[in-house]
């Protein structure tokens, strides 16, 4: 809707306040969907949510295509909303289920990848078609097409794991062939030893011990600090950076843009050294110390400051902000499995109630701070947000330290 929120507002006579009103409420339909969804991919397996909500947001496309009001436009955003919540459990559930513990964070900066390039493809698709088919709804045709060819590709060629083999925790596939394949840890319930597939009611109510897990509960708040730190820059640097240090606003997107460039390699690098070292919490823990120190810097910052310091220390905030998001989702994952294999989607469901708290936090708390205090203020909150990343991850279930060879790589 970005590229297009102009002519949409244009068309129906409706104020940016009104349509920040409706994408609050479609945040807390995201955090609602996300949680009671999430349940549906432990129950039935990751490949109905992934196909079914994928097509089904193709409708919501075409609905939106057509859309004879305002009020069934909004409608319709609570829908897509509501689906994309049920897609992102699975996702992250299904890439757990998909790589060894070895090569799981670098599943996950392809997970953080998809934010990235989701929104580059938004923009350039815009940016090409906009003025061959003007106006916004064309826009929704071409995404309901784009749903429809993805649920296909996924249909044809995504398969479930089995219940028994979702059961195990495969470190690597040397480990695999030497027999030495991780067995369930203990108190993970009956259903982690299951031989057979046929029990798949009793691994779902396994599953259920994510739920009452306050190490879980605890970890998971991690990624309140991170979207409001993250969301920062999505929604409000270029804004910041026109209105503190007076640059243009087309030269404030291009320094808003190192920042995803650098945060879009260095996902891949993170990724590959937690994967390497097996310290999950360390790699987190730095890039929320890092990127913390980044955004204080910048609020230290004078205004008139030259462009190309803009510039750098934006690309280096971006370049240390890629180290937390994969090595989390990896050790959030790993941590799910030592209370049950049978409930990761469930575990990344009750994560995303905590996405409305910080969308709310972010639209209503930051204009009030920059009211106040100004843009320095903001981003000395963001980076406090990082610093309690870095805290938090000391909750996650796995080593500080790469521990020595012969020995368990992760431990309580």
């Amino acid at each position: 809707m970005g590229p297009v929120l102009v002519y949409m507002l244009d068309e129906f006579d409706v104020s940016i306040a009104r349509w920040g009103t409706v994408l609050a409420v479609a945040a807390v339909c995201y955090g609602l969907g996300a949680f009671a969804l999430s349940r549906l991919a432990d129950r039935f397996g990751r490949r109905p949510m992934l196909i079914w909500p994928v097509g089904l947001y193709a409708v919501v496309s075409i609905g939106a295509a057509v859309a004879p009001n305002f009020l069934t436009l909004a409608g319709l955003t609570f829908c897509g909303a509501l689906l994309v919540a049920g897609m992102n459990p699975a996702v992250h559930a299904a890439s757990r289920d998909l790589s060894p513990q070895l090569g799981r964070a670098i599943a996950y900066s392809w997970v953080s990848l998809a934010f990235t390039m989701g929104a580059l493809l938004s923009t350039a698709v815009a940016a090409r078609t906009i003025p061959i088919w003007p106006g916004w709804r064309p826009q929704f045709w071409i995404a309901a097409a784009i749903a429809v060819v993805t649920a296909l590709v996924l249909a044809f060629f995504y398969r479930d794991l089995s219940s028994r083999v979702r059961g195990q925790v495969v470190r690597s596939s040397a480990d695999a062939d030497d027999g030495k394949s991780e067995v369930p840890a203990k108190g993970m319930g009956p259903a982690a030893s299951a031989v057979p597939d046929a029990p798949r009611a009793v691994a779902y109510y396994d599953g259920r011990l994510v739920y009452r897990s306050g190490r879980l509960w605890m970890l998971g708040t991690t990624l309140l600090f991170w979207s409001l730190a993250y969301s920062t820059v999505a929604a409000y640097v270029p804004t910041s950076l026109t209105q503190h240090f007076q640059v243009e606003p087309a030269k404030a997107a291009g320094i808003t843009s190192y920042f995803w460039l650098v945060f879009t390699a260095s996902v891949f690098v993170s990724g590959w050294l937690s994967d390497r070292l097996q310290v999950r919490k360390t790699v987190t823990a730095v890039g929320g110390l890092t990127t913390g120190l980044c955004y204080f810097v910048v609020a230290a910052l004078p205004v008139g400051t030259p462009y190309w310091k803009l510039a750098v220390v934006w690309s280096l905030t971006g370049w240390c902000a890629g180290f937390i998001y994969p090595a989390w989702c990896a050790l959030f994952s790993e941590t799910a499995e030592q209370v049950t294999p049978f409930g990761v989607a469930r575990a990344f469901g009750f994560v995303g109630l905590l996405y409305p708290v910080a969308g709310v936090t972010l639209n209503l708390g930051l204009p009030q701070v920059v009211a106040r205090w100004g843009w320095p203020a903001w981003m000395q909150v963001a980076g406090a947000s990082c610093v309690m990343c870095a805290i938090l991850v000391g909750f996650g279930h796995g080593p500080w330290w790469r521990p020595r060879r012969g020995t368990l790589r992760s431990r309580p």
